[in-house]
């Protein structure tokens, strides 16, 4: 599709629809159980809170982390940045693993640990990419590799040296599953969420004025170091809470905004924001099969695990598209 700027109206519209669809698939998935679909959920205030919750997580972080690939991309020119790939990601879970090591697991100090490590990660990235000159294409993806290495090295000493208990919740977290949260927790993750998203819309027109080249974009007026100082602090946060709260999921990030700008558009205004809403009822959908699968398994399927298994072969399908249709990037 081409990379001009769309209408207002034309953007109000796309988006329009796009909520619309994502409200869908909310309602969907509060109606699907391990067991059966059905409005039978509605008949049971308690039953229907615990499945409200659990979905209203799952678009939180989905939306999350799908707007912090979109910012990625576009803010590194760089069609594989994701927060998986770059070791944000990495870095939260390492923050994360650290907190239950020390006993902090407990409500903020997750969240607080993981956000934590999110930055440490980021802002190391960005310190590489300050330093590279030439602006190469394989440098994040270079650091992204190093960063998971030392991430998931450190995690796996974290795991050796706490309870038996404690490792099975730090497992299962790491592949990424999305629970019930308490009311307090998904407060927390709403709120934070919605605040880095505003953040990162705020800088939607720097984004795509950052897309065209760094020096393009301090021509045209950008202030690129603010821009970056606030795209990075909003990324940390975002995927400091997604993990946090769901662990480490893992390829939404990237996927989600490459469909929205093969499909819409690649003006930031418009990518940004239905990449949110793709990317949160995509996790969304993706819960409600890893629950639906305990008809047939007996248990339930991580979510990440799910998202990784169905998205990896989607994200190989539009490669090899792009690659045989000589598809510019």
């Amino acid at each position: 599709m081409s990379a001009a700027p769309l209408t207002a109206v034309a953007r109000r519209r796309a988006l329009g629809a796009l909520t619309a669809a994502f409200l869908v698939v909310v309602l969907v998935g509060v109606l699907v159980g391990p067991d059966d679909v059905g409005l039978a959920v509605l008949s049971e205030p308690a039953l229907l809170r615990l499945r409200l919750a659990r979905v209203l997580l799952a678009a939180v972080v989905g939306a999350g982390l799908a707007a912090t690939g979109a910012t990625l991309q576009a803010t590194l020119r760089n069609p594989l940045a994701d927060p998986y790939v770059l070791g944000v990601s990495g870095g939260a879970a390492m923050g994360g693993a650290l907190a239950v090591a020390l006993g902090a697991a407990a409500g903020l100090g997750l969240h607080a640990a993981a956000a934590i490590g999110a930055l440490g990660a980021t802002a190391l990235l960005a310190w590489f990419l300050a330093r590279d000159r030439g602006g190469r294409a394989e440098t994040p993806l270079l650091v992204g590799v190093t960063l998971n290495a030392f991430s998931w090295a450190l995690v796996s000493v974290v795991r050796v040296t706490i309870s038996a208990e404690s490792t099975q919740t730090l497992s299962i977290w790491l592949v990424g599953a999305v629970g019930y949260p308490a009311p307090a927790d998904l407060a927390i993750a709403a709120v934070v969420t919605a605040v880095g998203i505003a953040l990162l819309l705020s800088r939607a027109g720097d984004l795509t004025l950052l897309r065209a080249g760094e020096d393009e974009a301090v021509r045209l007026g950008v202030d690129v170091a603010r821009a970056r100082l606030v795209i990075y602090g909003a990324c940390s946060l975002l995927v400091g809470v997604a993990v946090s709260t769901s662990g480490v999921i893992g390829f939404l990030g990237l996927i989600a905004p490459h469909a929205v700008r093969l499909t819409l558009s690649r003006d930031e205004r418009l990518a940004l924001p239905a990449a949110a809403l793709v990317g949160g009822a995509a996790l969304v959908g993706f819960d409600a099969l890893a629950r639906g699968a305990f008809a047939l398994f007996q248990s339930e399927i991580p979510t990440g695990a799910l998202c990784a298994v169905i998205g990896a072969p989607l994200f190989a399908v539009g490669l090899w598209r792009k690659v045989a249709g000589g598809g510019a990037r």
